[in-house]
């Protein structure tokens, strides 16, 4: 694991709302729990915990630290699977040639140097493992995984000498998988990867 082992002692008072029970969760002594916040303190420069009778109550500041801890932890996560071995397999997608040649098939691309035992192939939609679609914004309950803007041109007469005025239109690039598919963890991974 990438992450400092500090932050999981952090994590598991503020859960446990005591050293003692923290230790117990993590399998280590309660002096090393204690040693742990006490680092995490000093390198934070802020006090983490109002230390009561019979609780530990994290402050404000660790309130604060926790949001950043989470996502830190979930980072430190998803490298960590991204870079662990997965099964050779064959995915298929199906996506239009755009979406294929400007979003996907270079994410996909960068994604295979890392994992050369997947191999994608194109697809029509209803045979996909994962359908990846343009469709307008906010008119989707699929899961986004990227927003584009298009800009058209529109003359406002017929006639030529007319100036044109531009029409400009938002949609989201929905990722779509099969219900089988969805539950793997590849599928988590290439969604990690494509999302912008």
């Amino acid at each position: 694991m990438l992450e400092d082992f500090r932050l999981e002692v952090f994590i598991a008072v503020v859960n446990e709302r005591s050293f003692t029970k923290a230790a117990a969760a993590l399998g280590i002594s309660q002096p090393a729990v204690s040693q742990n916040i006490a680092e995490l303190e000093k390198t934070v420069g802020r006090k983490l915990f109002e230390r009561l009778r019979g609780e530990v109550v994290p402050t404000a500041d660790a309130e604060v630290l926790m949001i950043y801890v989470k996502k830190l932890m979930e980072t430190c996560a998803s490298v960590g699977d991204m870079f662990s071995k997965v099964s050779p397999s064959v995915v298929k997608i199906a996506a239009s040639e755009e979406i294929y040649a400007y979003l996907v098939g270079p994410a996909l691309d960068a994604f295979s140097k890392v994992h050369p035992n997947v191999r994608f192939e194109r697809s029509i939609f209803g045979d996909a493992d994962l359908t990846i679609a343009l469709v307008p914004s906010k008119s989707s309950t699929d899961e986004v995984i990227s927003r584009i803007r298009m800009s058209v041109f529109v003359p406002q007469q017929a006639d030529a000498q007319s100036s044109s005025r531009e029409k400009t239109s938002y949609f989201d690039v929905v990722f779509r998988p099969s219900q089988a598919f969805a539950v793997t963890r590849l599928c988590r991974l290439i969604r990690q990867f494509l999302v912008k």
